[in-house]
């Protein structure tokens, strides 16, 4: 029986949730809209991506450009359609596709800037290359 290699942990995630907060408490204190609405988005975002980190970071680093770019698109297709509907009250508005859409990019771009699936290949043995000698 092998062993599973080790999860990557979602410290950064983590720490960007912690930095969300710490928005959120200064905009209420200075009362600054924009830093309000900013502190929520980073704390859903970072929320959800430190929920999905850890099972992104077992797929191939290919797999988490794709699905990085994947988040990109639900991101802008949710971002245009919460703009549209900001004034009217619809309660299930593809607006939604905003925070799967942000949290996957969020998580994509960690995982690759971490490298973790690369060295986790590394230590299995499976590099990714073929020989060609």
């Amino acid at each position: 029986m092998t062993a599973d290699p080790p999860q990557r942990q979602p410290v950064p995630e983590l720490g960007l949730l912690l930095i969300g907060g710490s928005m959120f408490f200064v905009a209420t204190v200075v009362e600054w809209d924009a830093l309000f609405i900013a502190s929520i988005f980073l704390c859903v975002f970072a929320g959800f991506a430190a929920l999905i980190s850890t099972r992104l970071s077992r797929l191939s680093r290919r797999t988490i450009a794709l699905l990085t770019i994947f988040g990109l698109v639900l991101t802008g297709i949710g971002a245009a359609y919460m703009v549209k509907d900001a004034s009217e009250p619809v309660i299930f508005s593809p607006g939604l596709l905003l925070y799967p859409g942000g949290s996957l990019t969020l998580s994509g771009i960690i995982n690759l800037l971490s490298g973790h699936s690369q060295k986790s290949r590394r230590h299995s043995g499976h590099t990714g290359f073929t020989d060609r000698s």
